[in-house]
């Protein structure tokens, strides 16, 4: 496809060509044994990239795109994130190429092992054990063969590994699937006592993945409704609760894709004893996969955006939960997929990217909503390959030998979609709160119907309070002509210049194949009030809100035990990082916030020399 002239004109940033980024790096302190040295260093060079550019506006009036700084919204800490489903490809968690490219993305969370092709999974040692296949439908095992071949071949995917890939990516939180199907409530126990005992904080626990695809009466079935799943998982509740007191629980509610009211959330709501901390659905809408247009898949996709997002939170899920229960989304696409890894559209596309960029800024404004990210980072619509290298994987399963494939030439590049997810992603990973934000109604509209009777504004926009003294407001346009739009703060029009990072394109439908024949990449330039948002995008706007001061940090020595103290903001979150070598990738440790200005963050420290650093992303 053929970008615009000006998107031609602006900076291009792809990966191995990094544009500078804004980045606050405050302190390095390096600790030998109990005797401690502490070296500070203050690095605080705040660096923007862009290169100016002027974008040519349609004749259209400026759309007003107001917030204020008061009454905010907070935000959880790593809310966008991605399901990590790497049962079925060669790739592992430890290949430094696939980590820096998604640390790249901004990911606040990812879940181990994945979605269905847990459902045969041993965490013990990372293998999808196939004398467990006899339990499951044929439809199922056909999806859990290739995660057999293809991860046993490789030698399992071992949580550990996917533990410290977390750290090396930018310290993404944990969403853990246990398998309630074949695996026994004993192990999950185990499973939480392991992540405790080894300092691995699990965010959240979900109780199997989609139980509702196998329950019934037939052959294959697990369950014979939700009032038996949320009874079968009782024990494995206890378990978990038992080995880490403060574990976070999650059941099943069903697919937002599905008609509501349904027997099995219905079921749900009427279920006395709700146990569980936290709910989990997934979304998948329902498209038609042929004798329909490009233009009809959007609109029936923009109705989901508008009708079963918060409103289904609010009018549905809060309702009819105890009132301390916290939610996650762990699966998301456009569309429903073809049953066996493979997608239709508009998943994998620019549209793609501007659905998911605007489905995760929508239920940002829910409280009570702490994940959100979509089906997957390693696919099509996330991290694509050139290479699968599949065959020396297969080959080393047929031999009943493991292979290690990291650093074989896979040939990863951004998938259209997950560019324009990344736009919003750096963002909400940054952010601590919500702005309320409002959408002049004087823009044009998107249809949200085959019929084109029915609309929604082709603009939407949401600001946030970053955790890093930046301001950001995300936009996304659903339609083919350019808005301007005029940001005001607190009812004052912006006069300070913005970076503005975005993808855009002509063609909704846009894909992208491997280097150099991308249509949809992340652009970057300066930019000043109104900001021009071009047709079929994504955008970011940011600016520096105030400077973040060189903390005084401190470091004391305890048992064994070395924790770092140090004097900050209370509107900022910083990220310690620790190494052993300075030569390798820095993981990030923890992300401290706090309401007073005295900060800390203990490690417990199992080798003799360790580096750290606090940053601000």
């Amino acid at each position: 496809m053929s970008l615009p002239s000006r998107e031609k004109r602006c900076a291009v940033e792809q990966p191995g060509n990094k544009l500078p980024r804004p980045d606050v790096l405050f302190a390095d302190i390096r600790l030998v044994g109990a005797q401690s040295k502490i070296v500070t260093i203050l690095s605080s060079l705040l660096l923007l990239r862009g290169l100016l550019c002027s974008p040519q506006a349609a004749a259209q009036a400026t759309v007003s795109v107001s917030f204020t700084t008061t009454n905010t919204t907070p935000l959880n800490q790593g809310f966008a994130g991605f399901c990590t489903e790497l049962q079925a490809s060669a790739v592992e968690y430890y290949d430094a190429n696939f980590q820096q490219m998604t640390a790249t993305l901004s990911p606040g969370w990812l879940r181990y092992p994945g979605g269905s092709m847990d459902d045969a999974f041993a965490w013990t040692n990372g293998l999808t054990l196939t004398n467990w296949f006899t339990n499951f439908p044929s439809w199922e095992t056909n999806l859990l063969w290739p995660a057999a071949k293809l991860g046993n071949g490789k030698g399992g995917l071992k949580f550990g590994d996917f533990a410290a890939m977390s750290q090396n990516v930018g310290g993404a939180k944990i969403v853990v699937t246990i398998n309630g199907f074949t695996d026994s409530a004993g192990s999950a126990g185990a499973f939480a006592a392991y992540a405790l005992s080894n300092h691995i904080p699990v965010s959240v626990w979900e109780l199997c993945n989609e139980p509702y695809t196998l329950a019934g009466t037939g052959s294959g079935t697990f369950f014979l409704d939700a009032t038996d799943y949320v009874a079968q998982m009782k024990p494995f509740r206890n378990a978990i609760k038992a080995a880490d007191s403060n574990a976070v629980v999650a059941i099943y509610f069903n697919d937002a894709g599905y008609a509501e009211p349904n027997t099995w959330d219905n079921d749900l709501n009427k279920y006395s004893d709700k146990y569980w901390d936290a709910v989990v659905y997934h979304h998948y809408p329902a498209l038609p996969t042929s004798g329909v247009t490009f233009a009809d898949l959007m609109a029936l996709d923009n109705w989901q955006l508008v009708s079963n997002t918060t409103a289904r939170m609010t009018n549905y899920l809060i309702p009819d939960n105890n009132s301390n229960v916290i939610f996650l989304i762990s699966e998301f696409a456009p569309c429903r997929g073809n049953g066996a890894g493979g997608n239709y559209p508009p998943t994998t596309t620019l549209y793609g990217g501007i659905y998911t960029a605007e489905y995760l800024l929508r239920l940002s404004t829910v409280p009570q909503m702490q994940f959100v990210g979509p089906y997957q980072l390693l696919d099509a619509a996330g991290i694509d390959q050139t290479n699968n290298n599949y065959q020396p994987v297969s080959a080393a399963y047929a031999g009943g030998y493991t292979t290690n494939t990291a650093g074989l030439p896979f040939g990863f590049f951004l998938s259209a979609q997950v560019c324009g997810q990344s736009i919003a992603d750096w963002a909400l990973t940054r952010s601590t709160a919500v702005y309320p934000t409002t959408v002049g109604t004087n823009g044009p509209v998107v249809p949200i119907d085959t019929n084109g009777i029915a609309t929604m504004p082709a603009i939407y926009a949401q600001a946030y309070r970053g955790g890093n003294g930046m301001r950001y407001v995300v936009l996304t346009n659903k339609g083919s002509n350019a808005v301007p739009v005029q940001i005001m703060q607190d009812g004052v029009m912006l006069t300070n210049q913005f970076l503005e990072t975005f993808v855009t394109g002509s063609d909704p439908g846009a894909t992208n194949a491997p280097p150099p024949n991308n249509s949809v990449q992340i652009q970057s330039q300066f930019t000043n009030n109104p900001v021009t948002i071009p047709e079929y995008s994504v955008v970011r706007l940011e600016w520096t809100d105030f400077a973040v001061p060189q903390p005084v940090v401190a470091l004391t020595y305890s048992n064994s035990i070395p924790t770092l103290h140090w004097t900050g903001l209370t509107n900022v979150v910083y990220n310690v990082q620790g190494v052993t070598n300075l030569l390798t990738v820095w993981p990030t440790l923890g992300k401290v916030a706090s309401a007073q200005t005295n900060f800390s963050f203990s490690d417990p420290l199992l080798n003799a020399t360790r580096f750290y650093r606090l940053t601000v992303p």
